[in-house]
């Protein structure tokens, strides 16, 4: 599976071609660094493996700098990355935020079809998250102690209504 920052650099190719310094104020327009900070090096570096493994490429039309594009493989790799990432549940939010932010690379169908099976993993997650918070409240704990429950079942139900909204 892609990394982070590789998503967010071949999602942005998605919609054409940059160079990296453009890459990375379009980061900084989307107000990136709050949730998923990338600094300069991390781009530059992530777009040099990127270009090694044949999932984005140099058009070569300047000498100055590198003007990147998707490739196909790199196009299919993001495909089945956000395919993957709409498959599971993390605790860490940022993931399912970057699947929907580049899931126009899936078709309406895909998408539809991804959407769906999500649903059906937080229902499930939201069911077994909502049991164990009852048996804990049964033996009346400290608040703090059902905090992390409360922030999933917080982080579940505000998925749903993205997907519902998508």
């Amino acid at each position: 599976m892609l990394s982070k920052t590789s998503i967010v650099i071949m999602g942005i190719l998605t919609k054409g071609e940059k160079n990296a310094y453009d890459i990375l104020k379009m980061i900084e327009r989307m107000n990136m660094k709050f949730w998923l900070p990338i600094g300069a090096t991390t781009l530059y570096e992530t777009c040099l493996r990127l270009v090694k493994k044949g999932y984005i490429a140099d058009t070569g039309e300047t000498d100055s700098k590198a003007v990147y594009y998707i490739t196909e493989k790199g196009r299919a790799e993001l495909k089945k990355t956000i395919c993957a990432l709409y498959e599971r549940v993390d605790y860490d939010s940022v993931w399912f935020c970057l699947a929907v932010l580049y899931s126009d690379v899936l078709s309406k169908k895909e998408l539809a079809e991804e959407k769906k099976k999500r649903k059906a993993l937080l229902d499930e997650y939201e069911s077994g998250t909502k049991a164990n918070k009852e048996k804990l409240m049964a033996e009346n704990p400290p608040y703090s102690s059902i905090c992390a429950i409360d922030r999933m079942i917080h982080i579940i139900e505000m998925e749903k209504e993205t997907l519902k909204n998508l």
